[in-house]
């Protein structure tokens, strides 16, 4: 495998939910690369949910997030709300101390949370 697909974020299936986990710092190749994956997701399984796990980032800045978030919206119109699951409190009141829209995506403490939200989210 080329070292440099190595980096991408694993997607995959949790029933009918479309599910990454986003383990290392992102960066915007990574960040356009998951972003990619995602929608081809949605689009061969049809999914309505997207739960993205980021509790294993330690930081994520406003232009990462903004880059989540434009994500979430593309995925919207493809048919899939996004759930951000697993996101730690300083890295949460980070964004907020930067006045970034912490409501513009659902969130949940972890994926079974994630899972048990309503379709609507």
């Amino acid at each position: 495998m080329d070292p440099v697909e190595e980096t991408r974020v694993p997607v995959s299936m949790i029933g009918k939910v479309v599910f990454a986990s986003l383990q290392i710092d992102p960066h915007p190749q990574l960040l356009d690369w998951l972003r990619e994956d995602l929608a081809r997701r949605v689009v061969q399984s049809r999914a309505t949910r997207v739960l993205l796990d980021l509790s294993g980032l330690v930081t994520l800045d406003e232009h990462e997030y903004a880059h989540i978030l434009t994500t979430a919206s593309m995925l919207k119109l493809l048919g899939a709300g996004t759930v951000l699951v697993g996101m730690r409190p300083g890295t949460v009141a980070a964004l907020a101390a930067l006045d970034a829209d912490l409501s513009a995506v659902p969130g949940a403490c972890d994926v079974a949370q994630g899972l048990a939200l309503p379709t609507g989210n």
